[in-house]
């Protein structure tokens, strides 16, 4: 029991300690003799966990499954001197920063709408009344084709109440109604990728005795960015079979490695993906070089859509703690026809991305990671971009590690994307990975 007792300690004590605290003294720092602690202790987890231990599980597994429940987070309520009314009023309340957490690349537009553009983009908030219903929105994409609308999801104190395509350009979801007041938590979260569109949340109304009902949730100490093509945007990763085709309707954020990730960590996200982008070459079919579907040519936008095409506010928005690039795949498509002459042209792409990615998070460690979806000689020039930029700039807050290709055994998504099985074991590592390298524990909960 001392060992179990000791991994569960190690493991699962988040946010104490620095996380980027290099920069931030928000996070308290640990002794040295903490360190070799939590070092034994992470050891130990990683023997347990790889030897299939599982009735020694750590909260990793936990999480990872959905069970934690012992780490849901207690129900918000309103303070005793919350200002009321006289009595009940009923109030619409806008998707901004004042009522809402907004997570994710969002854009604000001139019709007072809130666009969660991005894939996991979300408005999170408290609400408190005795009737409170959500108003969304859809863009263009809504009345398209059925496949590619947006889909979404809303939570109610961490509990699914909605998952849907986004079919119309207004809609009204009920949160709940009763007798007596009652404090809820509301999460709306983009579920699908920013290429099919997005969805649009205007404004929450709410009947409640008290003046300032809705608030945002607040935010965390750890704030994460993660940019990738489909393996990030969770391309068909609820399909039951490798032959089936793609659609939004089995694209979700949640299930992927990075909202894993995120959660684990107690951390905020944002993302910036697209399936089939690249770093110097989209997915080709041909082996020609599909200029257009790289990521560097999008990362300083909010999204890809001509609604959506705008420069994102990096200097107004949360500066990011940890960046994850998971790029790398679809370039193998290009690169390898004719491997050894165009591996420097991918090299110098990638250390110039890297250098755009440093220049918009100047206090962010850089996570570089590639090879679910196979390519590994493409993870070895990855190496060799962060050791050249690294070198060139002296820059060392940056490192790579390779992603474990999938296997059958584990099972595939649409098109042979990663399972649900492979994402959560995508995510165990990068926890891992985040966690020692910059001396962190993880610690939070799964939806």
């Amino acid at each position: 029991m001392l060992i179990v007792d000791i991994c569960q300690e190690v493991c699962y004590n988040v946010e104490e300690k620095e996380a980027a605290g290099y920069e931030k003294e928000r996070r308290c720092r640990c002794h040295s003799h903490r360190r070799l602690v939590l070092a034994i202790g992470g050891l130990i987890c990683w023997i347990l966990y790889t030897h299939g231990i599982k009735g020694l599980s750590t909260p990793i597994m936990q999480t990872l499954t959905g069970n934690n429940s012992q780490y849901a987070e207690e129900p918000a309520t309103m303070p005793e001197d919350a200002p009321k009314w006289d009595s009940e009023q009923t109030e619409s309340y806008p998707a901004i920063a004042a009522h809402m957490k907004l997570q994710g690349r969002t854009m604000r537009d001139e019709d007072q709408i809130t666009w969660l553009v991005q894939s996991g983009s979300a408005a999170e908030f408290t609400v408190t009344g005795t009737k409170a219903v959500l108003t969304l929105a859809g863009d263009g994409t809504a009345l398209g084709k059925e496949n590619h609308k947006p889909r979404y999801a809303v939570y109610l104190d961490d509990q699914l109440l909605t998952d849907a395509l986004m079919r119309t350009k207004e809609l009204e979801i009920p949160l709940f109604e009763s007798n007596q007041p009652r404090t809820a938590s509301v999460k709306v979260i983009q579920l699908s990728e920013a290429g099919y569109g997005a969805v649009g949340v205007k404004h929450v109304t709410v009947t409640s005795i008290y003046q300032e009902p809705v608030q945002p949730i607040p935010a965390k100490d750890l704030r994460i960015e993660f940019i990738g093509d489909s393996i990030t945007c969770g391309y068909g990763v609820e399909t039951k079979s490798e032959k089936d085709s793609f659609t939004t309707g089995t694209e979700n954020f949640t299930k992927t490695y990075a909202y894993l990730t995120a959660r684990m960590l107690n951390a905020d996200y944002s993302a910036v993906c697209y399936s089939g982008y690249g770093i110097v070459s989209g997915w080709t079919g041909d082996g020609q070089k599909k200029p257009d579907s790289i990521l560097p040519k999008y990362y300083n936008l909010i999204g890809i859509l001509p609604k959506y095409k705008k420069q994102w506010d990096f200097e107004h928005a949360e500066q990011n703690d940890v960046v994850v690039i998971n790029l790398g795949t679809n370039d193998y498509s290009y690169l390898s026809p004719s491997f050894s002459s165009r591996s420097k042209e991918f090299i110098k792409g990638y250390v110039d991305f890297l250098k755009q990615v440093r220049q918009k998070n100047p206090n962010a460690y850089i996570f570089c990671t590639m090879g679910t979806m196979g390519g590994e000689s493409v993870y070895g020039l990855i190496e060799q971009a962060v050791g050249e930029y690294s070198t060139t700039t002296g820059d060392t807050r940056i490192k790579s590690y390779a992603s474990p290709v999938q296997t059958q055994e584990d099972g595939y998504g649409a098109d042979y994307h990663p399972s649900v099985k492979t994402q959560q074991d995508s995510a165990q590592l990068l926890t891992e990975e985040i966690c020692n390298t910059l001396g962190i524990q993880p610690g939070g909960s799964f939806q």
